[in-house]
């Protein structure tokens, strides 16, 4: 058995490892394939004679290609206009999202209020061009190749298209479902709720910072377990692709991609198994059109204009995680946020030398979530749960010592503020805030 490593340039993740190996041991003559995203390399065992062409052909139409290690460094951008290509984005973000909310374009958005569906199936479109996605691609077009003989008609070759997406769609679900059943026992706990929110906040920053290059965080981790598993399954599945296309698509959850774990991480903090549930959903969603037709997205990542998309949407992701770090902050009365906004004062009723608020609970958030209250007469806080399920049913304010979980219908807290300044509360994982002004 002889061995030979070759030098990948385009391997900057786990999910490229498993692409790389399997199309290497497509080729006659290779027994096995390690490969290291982290050093780009590629170990091959073999017998007889072994191709360099033949195995670049196999990796060319996914983005990769053996090269030189001298080519690979030569190619690598330096740290510093890499820094300042993603400082411009995130200013250009900044100034959009703000002339954006001067204009009311964004009438009802709040820090809370997260990723509309449609940017999470925006996210998708977006992800499905990554080499993070050539993974899936790759395997899409084997389960689908193995019927392309000619022999088979157009319907039989769509059945184990739609099959494939399908179960792919289910699987994120599924697991979304579960991601949310764990954010939700966290965010009833108000001790692991803070917890659960700074690792959310702090992975998003992370993966954030690995998409844009300034910081490699997949090289931290070690994805070796996930992707083994993800190798057995796929090897049985791969055997009779027209009965396991769906299983195949549904296996494509394991598959390590920055723009998937960060979707992930998103559902997590939702702290709602259903919503989750349908996060991930559209995200899957998302993807399917690229997979369709993943010629075009493979074009996509060779295109000089790919790098710097990864970075915007690098930059994307790190915003959002310090909006997560921001929501932490907030659990110990610190507010940092300059996109956070409340709703206008409400003037409490007085009746029998008593302030009574009333705030409604949802889905949504707290309404109204700001209240203008006098020091040193008793305060009736009257908050109405009308949407329960989420973190929002579980209700704090560190000045005023409170931790409350909310039931359906009337809860009644009663205080006397003694002090002037602002008395925030919030959710047990800082997504929905709001504050009494007290004068």
């Amino acid at each position: 058995m002889k061995r030979k490593t070759f030098y990948i340039k385009g391997m900057h993740c786990a999910s490229c490892n498993i692409l790389v190996e399997d199309k290497f041991c497509e080729v006659k003559n290779v027994r096995g394939v390690k490969a290291d995203f982290r050093n780009q390399t590629a170990i091959v065992s073999y017998k007889g004679h072994l191709d360099k062409e033949v195995l670049n052909d196999t990796i060319k139409l996914h983005g990769y290609k053996i090269a030189n290690p001298s080519s690979i460094q030569e190619d690598q951008e330096p740290f510093l206009s890499r820094l300042i290509q993603s400082s411009a984005f995130f200013v250009i973000f900044l100034i959009l999202f703000f002339f954006a909310q001067e204009l009311k374009l964004l009438p009802s958005f709040s820090a809370s209020a997260g990723l509309s569906l449609t940017v999470v199936f925006i996210l998708g479109l977006v992800a499905s061009t990554s080499t993070c996605m050539a993974t899936s691609g790759a395997l899409f077009l084997s389960t689908i190749g193995k019927f392309n003989s000619g022999q088979t008609s157009v319907g039989e070759n769509l059945i184990p298209a739609i099959s494939f997406n399908v179960g792919r769609i289910l699987s994120y679900g599924f697991f979304g479902l579960l991601v949310g059943f764990l954010g939700k026992s966290a965010a009833q706990s108000f001790q692991l709720g803070p917890l659960l929110m700074g690792f959310v906040a702090i992975s998003m920053v992370f993966i954030g910072l690995d998409m844009m290059k300034l910081f490699s965080f997949s090289k931290l981790l070690n994805f070796g377990f996930a992707q083994n598993i993800f190798q057995r399954l796929e090897k049985g599945l791969i055997k009779n692709p027209k009965k396991t296309s769906f299983l195949l698509g549904a296996i494509t959850y394991l598959l390590p991609c920055g723009f998937t774990q960060s979707v992930q991480l998103y559902a997590l903090g939702q702290a709602d198994p259903f919503k989750s549930s349908l996060i991930m959903m559209v995200f899957a969603l998302g993807t399917t059109p690229a997979l369709l037709a993943i010629g075009v997205a493979s074009s996509f990542t060779k295109s000089s204009f790919y790098p710097m998309f990864a970075k915007a949407m690098g930059v994307l992701i790190f915003m959002i995680g310090l909006s997560y770090a921001s929501n932490t902050l907030s659990l110990y009365g610190v507010d940092i946020n300059p996109a956070q906004t409340f709703s206008p004062k409400v003037n409490v009723l007085v009746k029998d030398g008593v302030q009574v608020a009333s705030m409604s609970v949802n889905a949504r958030g707290y309404s109204p979530n700001s209240f203008t209250v006098k020091k040193n007469v008793p305060v009736r806080w009257i908050v109405k749960g009308e949407d329960v399920l989420g973190c929002q049913g579980s209700l704090q304010a560190p000045a005023l010592g409170l931790r409350k979980t909310l039931t359906t219908g009337e809860n009644i807290i009663e205080f006397t503020p003694k002090e002037t300044g602002l008395i925030a509360f919030s959710c047990s994982m800082g997504m929905f805030r709001g504050n009494f002004l007290v004068i």
